[in-house]
C-alpha cells in the first residue's frame, strides 16, 4: 500500500493529509497524521488468517477469473 503524507492549508490553517487507497484523511497536526499512517501500515502488513471457507471461495473465484468466465 502506498501512503503519502502532505501538509496543506485549509481556510488559512495548516492541515496534514494522509492519502491511502484512494482516500484522504485530514489531521490538525503532523504527529497525528504520522501516527495514523504508521498504524494503518502496521495493520496492512500484519499477518492475516483466512478461514478454510474463505480460502475455498477465493480459490474458486480465482479459477473463474483465470478462465475468463
Amino acid at each position: 500500500m502506498e501512503l503519502l503524507i502532505e501538509q496543506a492549508t485549509v481556510q488559512d490553517k495548516p492541515v496534514w493529509l494522509v492519502h491511502a487507497c484512494g482516500m484522504t484523511f485530514s489531521f490538525h497536526d503532523e504527529a497525528s497524521a504520522v501516527a495514523f499512517a504508521t498504524k494503518l501500515q502496521e495493520r496492512v502488513d500484519a499477518p492475516h488468517q483466512l478461514s478454510a471457507e474463505a480460502v475455498k471461495h477465493w480459490a474458486a473465484e480465482h479459477y473463474h477469473m483465470l478462465r475468463g468466465s
